[in-house]
């Protein structure tokens, strides 16, 4: 087996840290514990700590009053599996390899599962989704790791899809109940329940809609009205957002109780804690309607980020510059003292005098849907929408129709304005530097292989079809929307 140089630096640290536990009782590491809760399809603008005032979400708003916000936080691609693969590698897709849902992560690709493990750290995952199943070897490096689905889901009854926020809190703590507390505990706590087809329960489905979804539009009837509405909200889209926002509400109690059990075992004051959204979710405001995978626009990419250190050190400080999804393993290593892997692509926080990576740097983001056969290209998503964005400004690709817009995000949130068409001579030289580092970042595709699940591929096709992410029946993986192609800037 080849021994990669992390490993051996790893391996080193390692034995340092086995000496120094024995001569002082643990490893003098910056915190004895990692934690990631992930929040899937989660917006930013559905927090309170992010400026929402109709949603309750007071258990991650007081966390984030412990915690340093990443007010621009953003995943680098909007789909559940390739994001969660950038966020434990630090690296592009194109360069892990993982395109979309249903393949394979690469057992190349240096995990922070494996660098902890390594590193003396117990590792334990607990999942809300099949599209995190162990058949796509993203369990790389865990000890444990929990995939219990047990929620009915989809037209046909499926079984074994997803659970809710109160299983998956459920399921973590019962293994702490049995593991107690180790000396050094990486926890990865996935919550799903923000996905469609948005089932809060009671009461949380009638915490924002009174009538608990009685007489609702169905979904699929009101993207077809989304579309003639030109971006702009609309009462039966209202009531929609109106269930997200109650599956936000009911994910915020959970992860609550999560956090509560790991104050009492004392683990939480000992940790260094990170709360991420894997992505967002469109709602009206562009084509990919109550949906996500096919755009790149602020609706997708901007999520949940925030960090909180041992004993809630340099709470309440907030950084507004960009900070995307392959930021987050750097930042971790760094402020353990642990080597990142040569392929890293983002760059660490400075968590002790809080401090986002330098503004000036383009963040890259592709979209993951329609399923397009990459042809002659080396990598299956270099056709599909991309962006770059530079401090408040933003350009949007779409190769497809060779077409492109230009936003100021600070000043146009949800990208309705497009500046190209009346861009001054510094709008103009902004565009051409984003579409530059676009085309840069494009050619420097270098994916480890990967491929769709093909060992039990009609099971994953129908079990991710269930979960809302795969349509039509055509012989690739299709994406749902694939029929009508990425939509144009």
């Amino acid at each position: 087996m080849r021994v990669r140089i992390w490993q051996m630096a790893a391996a080193v640290m390692a034995l340092t840290a086995a000496i120094t536990s024995c001569q002082s009782g643990g490893p003098r590491l910056a915190a004895r514990h990692v934690i990631i809760i992930s929040l899937d399809t989660t917006r930013a603008d559905f927090f309170g700590c992010y400026g929402n005032k109709w949603i309750q979400t007071p258990r991650l708003d007081r966390l984030a009053r412990q915690s340093i916000l990443l007010s621009n936080y953003m995943t680098v691609v909007p789909t559940t599996l390739p994001s969660h693969a950038t966020l434990f590698t630090g690296t592009y897709p194109h360069t892990h390899g993982t395109p979309s849902n249903g393949f394979v992560v690469n057992a190349d690709n240096v995990m922070l599962t494996e660098i902890l493990k390594e590193a003396g750290f117990h590792t334990a995952g607990f999942l809300g989704s099949f599209a995190l199943d162990s058949r796509f070897e993203f369990d790389q490096g865990f000890d444990h790791y929990d995939e219990k689905f047990d929620r009915l889901f989809g037209t046909h009854g499926y079984e074994q899809d997803e659970r809710s926020a109160e299983s998956v809190t459920n399921a973590a703590i019962a293994y702490l109940d049995q593991l107690g507390t180790p000396r050094n505990l990486f926890l990865f706590v996935h919550y799903f329940d923000p996905h469609t087809p948005y089932q809060p329960p009671p009461p949380y489905d009638r915490l924002y809609d009174r009538t608990g979804g009685a007489g609702l539009t169905p979904i699929g009837q009101v993207r077809q009205m989304c579309g003639a509405s030109g971006g702009r909200e609309f009462p039966e889209a209202t009531r929609w957002a109106q269930r997200y926002a109650g599956e936000v509400s009911y994910m915020d109690e959970h992860v609550g109780r999560l956090l509560d059990d790991l104050e009492h075992r004392g683990i939480l004051d000992d940790a260094l804690l990170i709360v991420a959204s894997d992505h967002g979710e469109n709602h009206w405001e562009h084509a990919d309607y109550f949906d996500h995978g096919s755009a790149v626009y602020e609706t997708t990419l901007r999520g949940v980020g925030m960090i909180r250190l041992p004993k809630g050190r340099h709470g309440g400080t907030r950084l507004d510059a960009p900070v995307a999804s392959i930021d987050i393993l750097p930042t971790i290593l760094r402020f353990l003292g642990l080597p990142s892997p040569a392929r890293v692509e983002g760059e660490a926080l400075d968590l002790d005098a809080p401090a986002a990576p330098r503004g000036d740097r383009a963040l890259l983001a592709e979209a993951t849907e329609p399923w397009i056969p990459p042809g002659e290209s080396r990598w299956a998503n270099a056709r599909k929408m991309r962006s770059a964005r530079a401090g408040r400004y933003k350009l949007v690709q779409s190769p497809i129709s060779e077409r492109e817009a230009l936003y100021d995000v600070a000043a146009d949130p949800l990208e309705q304005t497009d500046l190209l068409p009346a861009a001054t001579a510094e709008l103009t030289a902004t565009a051409a530097a984003l579409r530059s580092q676009l085309a840069a970042w494009g050619a420097a595709a270098n994916p480890l292989p990967s491929h769709f699940d093909a060992s039990l591929r009609d099971d994953t096709m129908r079990r991710l079809k269930a979960m809302g992410y795969l349509g039509g029946d055509d012989a690739g993986p299709t994406t749902r929307g694939a029929a009508s192609g990425p939509e144009a800037p």
